[in-house]
């Protein structure tokens, strides 16, 4: 046995040592890894790839494009809109891979082992020390093997379960941030769309006038080398002449550029020629008009901008997140069953199953628990702490939006009537030319002026357009409906139409915010349908007029009361079956003895969360 022990050795010096060249060898080859740059080639193979993308033919333009064409095909057509929509993919997609991960593992495999001589073996006798002299074995030199193994950790399925959770969640997150994406493309393409507006009515008049200054310096550069007039006046006319030809080309430069950002909006590829439709010249009485009241725009904000919703999302997932830490601390229980086969001829049984269970737990994991539940709590205090102050942020950016846009309504109305009067000297100036009173350079400054006035008139009306749009944004409006029965352009056209006419309506009919912060005294009791007024206007239970209550110190009836203020979280929400009566809201002034104000609220206007889960 010595003898057959001693041959082996050298073998196993030999197997190790080609083991440890193959190990090098790998090794050698893994640190030879050199940066390796892009060839013209795969450059090329990109470029195609890619431009195959961004040419993709789309609906032709049949005509003039108007506002609302232009929004539709933004949206369907937009690159920053699709990257939204694919991460919406891929989020739909890792939820459906993270479903899996709850299922328990059900592995199946097969291989064959074989060796090069027999696996025999000694035994040794303990109560004598000696060897018994008989080789054995019980392994045959070649075996096939096959198992199928059941395993499942109920703590992994804790974990997994509640990852998926806030996979789920991820995907309401892509859909408010495809909402963001979208209400943004909508307010740059209203900017767009009126500064090509602009552009279209004045470019086509700054050539002809360009024409007519170049002509002017001829005839000035004639006048000075002929020495008819003093050579001061000559240049001070050359010089008013460049400056005004200075101006044009200002204004063309501001102008040149609308129309190709607009087309690259709407998808169009770039140089792509299109028309648009030519709305009626604007006048100081085309303001768009915002009839709903600014509290009840913070309050629709405050319930629909995809910024918060996004943030509530997120408190969603730092929950989860908080007990996926806590779960990992507990104890695993592992259940386990297989079916087995071994080939081995001295197997008694070469076909056999097993089951079990096995518990494990890390107990120093222990010691962790009240950091790890100390740090969960601090994130999921981040997330609320980053959503108030985000709710405060909204609401300065919807009274800043309505404040803009009613400096900028005054603005264009000045504007208007400064492009009017101009207008009208300009044509003093040519009735006056036509009689000899005026020369050519006061008919060319009048009809700069002219030109430049209604420049200035029509880019504070997209200024305007874009404050209009911005109040929208800013209260968190979708200019789309819920759903769309289709994608093409005729129905999208339609729905942003209809989206943009009902706008104000679906964000105006939301009751103030500090009407909500404050709750009802007399309709806690009451149905939802029933209107409190009936009491308070029972002289037996409620008073018309209460006495006035000393400073400092609260009526009787707060109180009695509910709280003094509630959160925004506190708020209804939408049932699952949709309301035919109004809800009402009603509470009790702090300050004054006064009856109880009572205001009716569409519920479909408080409950935006209903709305983004449904979609």
């Amino acid at each position: 046995m010595t003898r057959f022990a001693s041959s082996l050795r050298p073998r196993g010096h030999k197997a190790r040592a080609s083991l440890a060249l193959a190990a090098a060898a790998l090794l050698a080859s893994g640190c030879s890894v050199s940066p390796k740059p892009l060839t013209d080639d795969e450059n090329v193979s990109r470029l195609r790839e890619d431009m195959s993308v961004i040419m993709s033919p789309q609906e032709p333009i049949s005509g003039p494009v108007s506002m609302h064409e232009a929004m539709a095909r933004a949206i369907k057509y937009n690159l920053d809109e699709r990257v939204k929509l694919m991460e919406m993919a891929v989020a739909n997609q890792q939820l459906d891979l993270s479903r899996f991960d709850m299922l328990p593992r059900l592995v199946a495999g097969a291989g064959y082992t074989g060796r090069n001589n027999e696996a025999g073996s000694e035994s040794l006798n303990l109560a004598t020390g000696r060897r018994t002299g008989e080789s054995t074995t019980a392994t045959d030199r070649h075996r096939r093997t096959a198992d199928l193994g059941f395993t499942w950790n109920i703590l992994d399925f804790g974990v997994s379960y509640l990852r998926a959770r806030q996979n789920s969640n991820l995907v309401l997150i892509a859909d408010e941030r495809r909402r963001r994406v979208v209400q943004g493309i909508l307010q740059d393409v209203r900017t767009s769309y009126w500064r090509a507006v602009a552009a279209e009515r004045l470019l086509k008049r700054i050539e002809p006038l360009e024409k007519r200054i170049e002509a002017a310096r001829m005839n000035a550069n004639a006048l000075e080398a002929q020495r008819v007039q003093a050579p001061l006046q000559t240049l001070s006319y050359q010089r008013a002449l460049v400056d005004t030809l200075r101006q044009l080309q200002t204004l063309r430069r501001e102008l040149v550029a609308a129309k190709s950002q607009l087309g690259a909006l709407m998808g169009l590829p770039p140089g792509e020629n299109f028309a648009i439709q030519m709305p009626p010249d604007v006048t100081g009485k085309d303001v768009p008009a915002i009839t709903a009241s600014v509290e009840s725009l913070e309050t629709y904000a405050l319930l629909n901008r995809p910024e918060l919703l996004e943030e509530s999302y997120n408190a969603r997932i730092t929950t989860d997140e908080t007990r996926r830490a806590l779960l990992k601390l507990l104890p695993g229980i592992d259940l386990n069953a297989g079916l087995h086969y071994d080939s081995n001829s001295y197997l008694l049984n070469q076909r056999w199953a097993d089951y079990g269970a096995r518990v494990s737990w890390n107990i120093l994991s222990l010691a962790s628990a009240p950091d790890t539940y100390a740090f969960s709590k601090a994130q999921e205090e981040l997330v609320a702490f980053r959503r108030q102050a985000l709710s405060v942020a909204v609401l300065s950016q919807v009274r800043v939006a309505m404040v803009q846009f009613r400096e900028l309504s005054q603005e264009f109305s000045l504007n208007a009537d400064q492009a009017s009067i101009d207008r009208r000297i300009r044509q003093q100036y040519v009735n006056s030319s036509t009689v000899g009173q005026q020369g050519d350079m006061s008919v060319i400054q009048a009809e700069v002026s002219e030109l430049v006035s209604d420049l200035r008139r029509d880019l504070v009306y997209a200024d305007l357009q874009n404050a209009y749009a911005r109040v929208m944004v800013s209260a968190g409006v979708d200019p789309m409906p819920e759903a769309v029965p289709s994608q093409d352009l005729a129905t999208l056209r339609q729905a942003v139409s209809d989206g943009l006419g009902a706008w104000q309506q679906k964000a105006g009919g939301t009751a103030r915010l500090q009407d909500l912060l404050v709750p009802a005294t007399t309709s806690e009791k009451a149905p939802v349908e029933k209107a409190p007024v009936e009491k308070a206007a029972e002289p037996k239970t409620e008073p018309a007029a209460a006495p006035v209550a000393a400073r400092g110190e609260e009526p009787a009836e707060r109180k009695a009361g509910a709280p003094e203020r509630v959160t925004v979280a506190d708020l209804p929400q939408r049932p699952a079956v949709s309301m035919t009566a109004p809800m009402t809201v009603s509470y009790s002034p702090s300050t004054r003895s006064e009856p109880v104000k009572v205001y009716a609220v569409p519920s479909s206007a408080l409950a935006p969360l209903g709305r983004s889960a449904s979609r």
